[in-house]
């Protein structure tokens, strides 16, 4: 810990103060067998503590008030209140991180309401039944009010914060999101989707499926989720109708069609009145499948690398000396394994060195141990010293790929928009480097999956771009490896979380080769969002004010535009002008009236070019001219 706290959770801040004290007195050789309260609660609290980039259970992340070094961004708990629920987790064999999402009013709330007040005990509903905040005016239990909700939320009726919400059922324990519905708060309901394992897209029967609903299952699953649940929901607004079921249910396996990767189930349910939820539907004798509990227990679905060649991202480096069994104190690398398993004696590849080294010891904590198997949060000691930071990559072999450019499929959630060329710092497992979008491929319709040129992107918009490092970075494709394939971008100024990424490939030497090639006007015309126009004038006495006036009405509306105010008789600046033209531009040009056919021929298409020729006639009538210049220039983008 002798770099600081840069970045140290609450609890991982009482572990460390606590384990000096214990080191003080000598006494840390005795954690283990000691076995009081205090010491095997400090044991638990260094355990939860030790990789912070990995929470256990909790959805919050925020930003660290201490001033830290390369932006470094660290989700992780925040308080006690955090910790706790993650204690009160810890002895759980199953546990499930779910997100409720779906349309506006299409019953979140009440679900995860109703839900709340089923898994409680007789005691625990009666306490409901008598408390008059629960309650609405008729004295039934308003079950939205159980899933959390803020005073303006209650006001308005809706819900614009993600509240959680923790049940037991059967042998699991459920930690839920309810997120939101509307579209501008679709980053809260991506935050959310971020944390968990399994999402419960809610249907209403009486809308059926709405964008929002398609929008949360793009997220859902642009997000890892692989495990979806769609309740169809107020079945009594539909007087429990097995054709209306039956609709919607193709309609949502048509919708699933564009995620052949995910499993999805399909439940009817009337959350109001708690239908279908925990005991089958006498409503729906029709409807032979299992309830909405029951489906909730059948697995998660995040996405993960399935078991394969070890890799291990190193997140903190410490001193052997510190770990219980250590022989000689070397330099020990800690972080979790993100997929395969090491055992003791094994060669690893060092990215991005490129060195090579055995592993003379693996850690669990406080002891030593033989081997480790996915998952697992361990240290390694090498059998030589090597120069290994954070961010380090230990692998079985050369297996991965370092590059210092990518394209990744990005979900932009912040206020401001995200134009080509501008920087951001770049998160990728515990790397932290300075990135630059120096392209947008395509903007997709996050309803239809449509692409489109964009020439920015606004808030909760999903695109693919291409981003620059200043140095080479160890990457894998997000289907490979979600941990080293996920990319988060901050705000350099605001230090703000400003998109959540997923690196779709690298792009190796062969691009570069490729991008090589002659640059065509095409591409250019691209980059500027408008295609190459000119403009011409003839000679005359005002000719070169009205030029400026033109240029600037264009230079307003956000056209890229460039004069060339002479052309002589021989056309020697011709070339010039073509070469305007090739870089994308409108050319205000004044030029002979001899001359005008050919600069006209310089475009295949004559409706690129605007006549301006009568500098009178332009003086005279300006508000028609510049509004026919208006439609044609309009024309270009």
């Amino acid at each position: 810990m002798t770099a600081g706290f840069y970045g140290i959770n609450t609890m991982e801040q009482e572990a460390v103060y606590r384990m000096r004290e214990l080191f003080a007195q000598g006494r840390e050789a005795t954690m283990q067998a000691a076995g009081t309260t205090e010491e095997e609660q400090l044991r638990k609290w260094s355990e939860l503590a030790l990789y912070p980039e990995k929470p256990l259970l909790s959805f919050k992340r925020e930003e660290q008030e201490e001033e830290e070094p390369e932006y470094t961004w660290y989700p992780g708990q925040s308080d006690m209140e955090f910790f706790r629920l993650a204690e009160t987790f810890r002895s759980k064999q199953c546990v499930r991180k779910l997100i409720a999402c779906g349309g506006v009013d299409d019953g979140k709330s009440t679900l995860i309401g109703r839900i709340l007040f089923d898994a409680m005990d007789q005691s625990g509903q009666a306490v409901i039944r008598e408390n008059p905040d629960c309650l609405r005016a008729d004295k039934s239990i308003d079950y939205a009010l159980l899933a959390g909700t803020t005073e303006e939320e209650a006001r308005q009726g809706i819900t614009v914060q993600v509240s959680y919400s923790t049940f037991e059922w059967g042998a699991c324990s459920f930690l839920m999101a309810d997120v939101p519905g509307h579209e501008e708060y679709t980053r809260n309901m991506a935050f959310a989707a971020s944390g968990a394992d399994m999402a419960v897209i809610m249907v209403a029967a009486n809308k059926g499926i709405v964008p929002q609903t398609r929008r949360h299952t793009r997220i859902c699953h642009f997000m890892g989720i692989r495990r979806l649940v769609f309740a169809v929901n107020k079945m009594d607004m539909a007087s429990f109708c097995q054709k209306a079921f039956e609709q919607l249910s193709q309609e949502v396996a048509h919708l699933m069609e564009e995620y052949p990767d995910c499993t999805y189930q399909i439940v009817p349910v009337a959350a109001k009145s708690g239908v279908n939820i925990v005991n089958k539907a006498k409503e729906m004798p029709w409807y032979t499948g299992g309830t909405l509990l029951e489906a909730l227990n059948q697995g998660t679905g995040r996405h993960t690398k399935g078991q394969g060649a070890f890799c291990m991202q190193v997140q903190r480096i410490c001193k052997s000396s510190q770990m219980k069994g250590a022989v000689v104190s070397k330099r020990v690398f800690q972080g979790s394994i993100l997929s395969g398993n090491l055992q003791e004696g094994e060669e690893v590849f060092i990215y991005p060195t490129g060195k090579r080294a055995r592993v003379a010891g693996i850690y669990a904590l406080d002891r030593r141990v033989k081997e480790a198997d996915m998952g697992a949060p361990i240290g390694v000691e090498l059998d030589r010293d090597l120069d290994v930071a954070r961010g380090a990559i230990l692998a079985q072999g050369d297996i991965f790929e370092s590059t210092d450019r990518i394209e990744a499929d990005i979900l932009w959630t912040s206020d401001n928009r995200l134009t080509q060329g501008k920087r951001y710092r770049a998160q990728i497992g515990t790397v932290s480097v300075t990135a630059v979008v120096t392209k947008i491929c395509y903007q997709k319709d996050v309803n239809t999956g449509e692409h489109r040129y964009a020439e920015y992107l606004t808030k909760n918009a999903l695109a693919r771009c291409e981003l620059c490092f200043p140095r080479p970075v160890t990457v894998v494709c997000e289907k490979e490896n979600r941990t080293l394939g996920t990319v988060l971008l901050l705000d350099r100024t605001e230090r703000s979380l400003a998109a959540y990424g997923n690196i779709v490939h690298t792009i190796a030497e062969a691009a570069w080769q490729e991008d090589g090639r002659r640059v065509l006007a095409s591409e250019r015309e691209s980059a500027l969002g408008q295609k190459a126009g000119m403009i011409l004038f003839t000679a005359g006495e005002n000719t070169e004010e009205q030029i400026n006036y033109t240029e600037r009405y264009l230079l307003r509306m956000g056209f890229h535009t460039v004069q060339a105010k002479a052309v002589d008789s021989d056309g020697r600046d011709v070339s010039l002008i073509r070469s305007f033209l090739d870089a994308g531009l409108i050319v205000l040009c004044m030029v002979e009236p001899s001359l005008q056919g050919m600069m006209t021929d310089l475009l295949e298409d004559a409706g690129r070019v605007f006549g301006c020729e009568k500098t009178s006639g332009l003086a005279a009538d300006a508000g028609g001219v510049f509004k026919q210049m208006k439609q044609w220039a309009s024309a270009l983008i």
